[in-house]
């Protein structure tokens, strides 16, 4: 039998060392950094949960029009289910996005056009300024241009109302404000301009606000979780969230908002939020909308700062560079939301978390741009830990006040009045202070009280203690200067 030469089978086995070897580690090796990324996005995420004190939360990545990451932890508010990828969460002002998308599905149709006045389809819609009124055009309202308010828009809005004709009613309460500048002069953010959009698809469909958002928006994009009404909402498994209390998670007293859907109440999970990423990513190539409409969504019409826009209902920033985001925040009273995409990458994402507060706001943004430093191979940003400092300052404040009281209360009871101390001025400033300080809260953050009591409950409720105090001290005073100066007169 013939032997082969030593030599030709060494010749063989390196040529076969490409195929066996070289291909193999280069597969080898992009799974690896793929596993790699999410194991990192796991600790980081896990670890930003933790230190948030949030009990539930879903996040899902998609990367070239497929899911790269999905995972969920936690469990719901009220019955404390395990939260997954089809868990539906209220999504805040996302809620605006989705809303942006029907709006322009009717454009798309030739059905209504963006410069068209409001006051085309909806005759009865009116402002206290009625010739402002009419000059509002469906692009104002979609860019946050109409010159109502922020203030305004809250003064209507978590009304937990169940009346499925919430939406029209909302906007018919906004008859009696005042715009605070001339239509299209200035990006102000109101939820108020898209619930007047919400008003404006039942006007134009003849269908409520929620069967369109499920026969235009929610079917055709796949979103099996979504819902624009209380009861279709629960029907799909959606549950509350928790409030924060001092940065601990307390279950919601806050109920949903039929009115509050065009603006901050549909409700979707993270599966849900893929669709919307993917059609994100396809903008110039998908079935839902014409290229044309895709393109006007995403278009930077309005500054808001340095390196941000305002869309149709969505937020640019760096548009025309390598960092461009198309993205938009949700919050509400007991959830807090992030989704976005990335352009030059295709990376997109959404965040969905149960646990919301005013101040703790920032801090998902934080976990947005961690993920993303993941993502690019950069070393994630930290989100602070929460303290909740200015709520310490004011129970520090109702200890010296209750003091006080007991020092007050003491002297009324023993009736040791000295010919001085505690002086009428005294006590009719703090009965001042008593009265005032709810008004003046409101009136220097800008926010209506009702939306503090639903997002700061527990600075809400120290304020309320904080007036009882100061009204009581000023009363005791006041009592002890008259008693006073009756004994007094009386020597």
């Amino acid at each position: 039998m013939k032997k082969t030469p030593i030599y030709k089978t060494i010749l063989v086995c390196l040529l076969l060392i490409p195929y066996y070897l070289f291909l193999p580690v280069s597969q080898i090796s992009a799974s690896s950094a793929g596993q790699d990324i999410k194991s990192t996005i796991d600790n980081y995420v896990e670890n930003y949960l933790k230190e948030q004190r949030i009990p539930g939360a879903s996040i899902a990545i998609v990367h070239k029009n497929a899911i790269f990451y999905s995972k969920s932890w936690g469990v719901t508010g009220e019955s404390e289910e395990k939260v997954t990828a089809e868990t539906p969460f209220v999504t805040g002002s996302i809620s605006k996005s989705l809303t942006g998308l029907a709006i322009m599905r009717l454009v798309d149709a030739g059905i209504i056009q963006l410069d068209d006045p409001v006051q085309k389809y909806m005759p009865w819609f009116t402002l206290k300024d009625k010739q402002a009124a009419s000059q509002i055009t469906i692009k104002h309202l979609l860019t946050q241009t109409s010159g109502i308010s922020t203030y305004s828009g809250l003064s209507i809005s978590d009304k937990e109302s169940n009346d499925l004709n919430a939406i029209k009613e909302n906007v018919e309460s906004l008859s009696n404000v005042k715009l605070t500048a001339a239509p299209g002069e200035k990006h102000q953010y109101s939820n108020a301009n898209f619930s007047i959009l919400g008003a404006l698809i039942e006007e134009v469909t003849k269908q409520p606000f929620s069967e369109y958002m499920e026969e235009q928006v929610f079917s055709p994009l796949g979103m099996k979780n979504a819902a624009a009404n209380s009861s279709k909402a629960y029907e799909k498994g959606y549950l509350s969230g928790y409030q924060s209390w001092l940065g601990h998670p307390v279950k919601s007293a806050v109920t949903y908002d039929n009115g509050g859907t065009p603006y901050g109440y549909i409700t979707a999970s993270a599966s849900d939020m893929v669709q919307y990423i993917k059609l994100l990513s396809q903008h110039e190539h998908n079935t839902f909308l014409s290229k044309n409409a895709m393109n006007l969504y995403i278009s930077p019409f309005v500054q808001t700062s340095k390196y941000r826009y305002y869309g149709l209902g969505v937020r640019i920033s760096y548009p025309e560079s390598k960092e461009e985001m198309i993205w938009h925040s949700g919050s509400n009273p007991d959830a807090r939301s992030e989704v976005f995409y990335i352009p030059e990458t295709d990376w997109g994402g959404v965040i969905l978390t149960n646990k919301s507060h005013i101040l703790e706001e920032k801090s998902l943004l934080y976990l947005k741009q961690g993920i993303i430093d993941i993502l690019n191979g950069k070393e994630p940003v930290n989100a602070p830990k929460y303290t909740p400092t200015f709520q310490i300052i004011m129970i520090t404040i109702l200890c010296l006040l209750f003091v006080t009281f007991i020092y007050l209360l003491k002297k009324v009871k023993t009736k040791k009045l000295k010919k001085r101390g505690v002086s009428g001025i005294f006590g009719f400033t703090l009965l001042i202070l008593g009265i005032i300080s709810i008004p003046l809260i409101s009136y220097i953050t800008g926010t209506p009280w009702h939306t503090i009591r639903f997002f700061a409950p527990d600075i809400a409720f120290l304020t309320i203690i904080m007036v009882t105090l100061l009204t009581l001290n000023g009363l005791l005073s006041l009592y002890i200067s008259f008693k006073r100066r009756q004994k007094r007169q009386l020597l």
